[in-house]
């Protein structure tokens, strides 16, 4: 039952949400909310969080983010970001690449 109201709640977010984000918010002040975004995510539990969220938003919010966290980490914080990033959405890894070659 959870699954179901959460997947619902996802898809309303993935519709409007993130779709208002994209066009109204700057890329670089997407980064900066971004930014406080995880800054509330405790450190020990942020790993969880990301292999959490990359399996359940679609392949152009996976860009947009990565893109965003590759443009404000410094390289050695984003290398492991994106290996959380690989790790889990697996197999869809490969299109992520295609769409950010530089990964």
């Amino acid at each position: 039952m959870f699954h179901f109201h959460l997947d619902i709640h996802l898809a309303k977010e993935d519709a409007h949400l993130y779709r208002i984000f994209r066009e109204k918010i700057p890329v670089a002040e997407q980064g900066q909310a971004l930014a406080v975004l995880a800054g509330k995510v405790p450190q020990q539990r942020f790993s969880e969080v990301m292999t959490w969220l990359y399996p359940l938003i679609g392949i152009t919010d996976r860009e947009n983010m990565t893109r965003i966290w590759q443009s404000v980490l410094p390289p050695p914080a984003f290398a492991g970001i994106k290996e959380l990033i690989k790790k889990s959405i697996g197999p869809e890894w490969d299109e992520l690449t295609e769409r950010i070659p530089s990964l």
